[in-house]
């Protein structure tokens, strides 16, 4: 018998085992995880039964030396159906198999297994990540997170559960306007919505005398028993975000986290109209309004209230009415983008009147939401040819108002007459008013400083202009004898036209949209469109008789005296001239974070444990500690794994890292402190003559 021969195959068969089991146990796993996730513990179970059932079919049926020897003949021709001789003995065979045994041994030494030999843990490897997907869309679908094992961060709480306590169940029943489904889980940590029921089911070994739930609130939910004494159970509704523990008897279990997801009131999004919105004469008076509306779990209702204003003075009236969208909200949606046309007409508007509405959305909790107020406008033209308010002490040059009027009125005495003034004669009326039109703006326009009468308030040809400017400042040929160019190479220009008023930026802003309507009044009366022309000229107008409202303020131009300094007392750091009134508050101000403080100082590993309950440090830490304790009321998954930490150091019973967790706990509750930023402005010229004349005289 060649033993080196032997042995390689007994190799080969150990590797068959070996891969064989790591399969078993890699699909048991898998199949654990799978159970686990659908149904919790008993899940645990099916994965062992899974390793124990096949894993005696496979011991049953071990591959024996035999199969192995099979297996080479089948999968290596080289070997020449002659595996299986080597595990006779030398003595019995002949001179024939002798010489087939040393012709194929160097043969069997150099066989490379084939991919096919690791087949089955490629599948089981395949098998398990199919498993993990699985779980972790079940999970997602769920809301959830995949098991507590495998999501657990490095700073979670560990889970202290009373050594009699078998397992618990715990389910959560979301409120009805939710829609969401109930859920189980087997974690003691609970995230659940607000105003939820939650029912738990504690099994025990033995039979305890009670157990109760102790909350943060102070409360203690008393748990009852079944008949066996085993099984108890009880309910509560979540209405506030805090901690619980369990209490069986005397014994007290770890804390526990009770996470409130809240229920935000819904969310309104108006993307049209605008804030303010006056509709000219001439356009149609229609609102087109657009809202997106959402929330978190629906939206009941959702509606318009709008109220009308009429009249002035005295003599105002109001109207209130209400209009649903043009969307429905019977199958109470999540988002929603919602649209309404209202025809002010439709409504009885007249020009003067004014719409204020704003909207109200109703979730399926009963909660409200009002949007901003939004303003429509209707100017009345009858209140715009009035001279009310002509004679004031600032007027922007008031004689030219009534030439806006006149423009206006002619316009439409010449849309009137349209029809029996004939084509030609309709085209040169309609062409001599935009003549007038163009006066009038060019007049206005020296209101902003401007010396030529060239495109004025138009926007279209301002930047040709300037762009044919500097193309002509770049020329390289001057032109020979041109006064003009030769004038403007060597003497000084205005900066800014509109810097040579007296205006404010408010009113030249106003004044340059003015000349913009003109403009765009007299384009369509050049173009023999006075019907389009007149809400420009309204516009114009209306602008106008605001400016007339608006006053002009003068500012003096007069120096500040300021109180000298004196360099010899500046950064002395005396105090002796300061009021003892200021003294004292600044003796008494109180550091409201100084105990925290003081606290992490006592963590920070310079004393013993044995220390850190006795005398003042067991006072600080206890301070700490009741700080603690509210915070993790307001947030457990923040500060309950800092405030567990902290209440085993004060009670004696800390562990090695208790210290670190308790001091990341005490950091966060500091309030942040101011840090200096670099100034956002600019530096003035002022600034850096004053810094560099410094740097002079610092190294000269």
């Amino acid at each position: 018998m060649d033993k080196q021969g032997k042995q390689r195959i007994e190799t080969i068969r150990g590797r068959w085992i070996t891969l064989r089991i790591m399969a078993i146990e890699l699909q048991s796993a898998a199949v654990a995880l799978l159970g686990y996730v659908l149904w919790g513990i008993p899940g645990i179970w099916a994965g062992f039964a899974y390793m124990v059932i096949f894993g005696a079919y496979f011991l049953r049926k071990l591959p024996k030396t035999a199969d192995v020897t099979v297996w080479l003949n089948q999968q290596f021709p080289e070997l020449e159906d002659s595996a299986g001789i080597f595990l006779k003995d030398a003595n019995a065979m002949n001179l024939l198999e002798q010489l087939q045994t040393a012709k194929i041994s160097p043969r069997l030494q150099l066989l490379k297994l084939p991919l096919s030999f690791y087949k089955s843990i490629w599948n089981t490897l395949l098998f398990a990540t199919i498993a993990i997907i699985l779980c972790v869309i079940i999970q997602i679908r769920r809301g959830g997170t995949i098991t507590r094992e495998l999501s657990e961060a490095p700073h979670t709480m560990v889970e202290k559960v009373i050594p009699g306590i078998q397992r618990v169940a715990i389910t959560i029943t979301p409120p009805a306007y939710t829609g969401m489904p109930t859920r189980s889980q087997v974690s003691y940590h609970i995230t659940a919505e607000d105003s939820a029921a939650v029912h738990w089911e504690i099994h025990t070994h033995a039979v305890p005398n009670n157990i109760s739930l102790l909350f943060s609130d102070s409360t203690v939910l008393r748990m009852i028993p079944d008949s066996s004494g085993t099984t108890w159970q009880a309910t509560k509704c979540i209405t506030h975000t805090g901690f619980y523990q369990v209490k069986m008897d005397s014994v007290l279990s770890g804390f526990y986290q009770l996470q409130l997801i809240p229920d935000q009131p819904p969310l309104i999004k108006v993307t049209s109209p605008a804030p303010n919105t006056t509709i000219d004469f001439g356009r149609m008076p229609l609102v087109n309004i657009h809202a997106q509306l959402s929330d978190d779990y629906g939206l009941k209702f959702a509606t318009i209230i709008a109220t009308i204003a009429s009249g002035s003075g005295e003599a105002v009236k109001f109207r209130e009415q209400q209009f649903a969208f043009d969307q429905g909200l019977s199958i109470k949606p999540k988002q929603l983008n919602a649209t309404r046309a209202l025809n002010l007409a439709g409504l009885g508007m007249k020009p003067g009147d004014e719409l204020y509405f704003h909207i109200a959305v109703t979730d399926t909790r009963q909660q409200q939401t009002l949007s901003d107020v939004y303003i429509v406008t209707l100017p009345d033209t009858t209140a715009l040819f009035s001279l009310d308010g002509m004679v004031n002490a600032v007027n922007i040059k008031p004689e030219y108002f009534r030439s806006q009027r006149q423009i206006i009125l002619e316009t439409e005495a010449l849309i009137h007459d349209k029809d029996s003034l004939g084509i030609t004669r309709f085209n040169s009326k309609s062409n001599e008013l935009g003549t007038d039109q163009k006066l009038l703006r060019l007049r206005y326009g020296k209101f902003l400083g401007e010396e030529s009468e060239s495109n004025v308030g138009d926007p279209r040809v301002e930047d040709h202009d300037h762009d044919h400017g500097d193309h002509e400042h770049h020329t390289d040929s001057p032109a020979f004898g041109d006064a003009a160019k030769i004038l403007d190479e060597f003497t000084d220009k205005h900066d800014n036209a509109e810097d040579a008023t007296f205006f404010d930026p408010e009113i030249k802003k106003q004044l340059k949209a003015t000349l913009t309507e003109m403009w765009k009044a007299e384009l369509q009366l050049r173009l023999y469109k006075p019907q389009e022309a007149l809400p420009y000229e309204y516009k114009a107008l209306r602008l106008l008789k605001d400016l007339q409202q608006k006053s002009r303020a003068f500012v003096p131009k007069t120096g500040t005296k300021t109180t000298p300094l004196k360099p010899e007392k500046r950064l002395t750091g005396e105090q002796d001239k300061i009021s003892p009134a200021v003294m004292k508050q600044i003796k008494d101000y109180n550091d409201p974070d100084a105990v925290l403080r003081v606290a992490i100082a006592v963590l920070d590993g310079h004393v013993s444990p044995e220390q850190l309950t006795t005398g003042n440090n067991a006072i600080v830490l206890r301070q700490s500690l009741a700080k603690l304790t509210s915070a993790a009321s307001r947030e457990p998954g923040k500060y309950l794994a800092a405030m567990a930490a902290l209440q085993r150091i004060v009670q004696g019973q800390s562990k090695n890292a208790d210290p670190a967790i308790a001091q990341q706990g005490l950091w966060k509750l500091l309030t942040p402190a101011v840090i200096p930023q670099p100034a956002q402005q600019q530096p003035s010229q002022l600034k850096e003559f004053y810094f560099r004349n410094i740097k002079k005289t610092a190294n000269p």
